[in-house]
């Protein structure tokens, strides 16, 4: 199965870079990782299999939080991210909500991708 280079497609944007530097994370931010941060994780993976032979797709859907103790930063970063991947794949819906523990906000949104192999 082919994965996605999250990584590698999001700090090629200056703008994101900029805004983000080196705190994009798979599946779990370090704890105490400065804000705002972004955390991606992978929810399904399937190959696209077909009747006359094995998978030469890959179906991806990835979910994308951004965090931050300000909702519109948060909302702001979402959007950048979000404009960078709708070049490589489908973004899905928008994902938001408060963590009273952290007290940071998430916005997201949820992505998916077809990966030849």
């Amino acid at each position: 199965m082919k994965i996605i280079e999250m990584f590698k497609i999001l700090n090629a944007d200056a703008e994101v870079k900029r805004l983000l530097a080196n705190r994009i994370h798979e599946d779990l931010a370090p704890e105490g990782t400065p804000t705002p941060y972004m955390v991606w994780t992978e929810v399904s993976g399937t190959p696209e299999n077909h009747l006359d032979g094995g998978a030469n797709v890959d179906h991806l859907e990835i979910q994308v939080l951004i965090y931050d103790s300000s909702q519109p930063v948060a909302s702001k970063i979402r959007t950048e991210v979000c404009r960078v991947l709708e070049n490589h794949g489908v973004v899905d819906g928008r994902l938001g909500h408060f963590e009273t523990a952290t007290k940071l906000f998430a916005r997201g949104f949820t992505v998916n991708f077809w990966l030849n192999r």
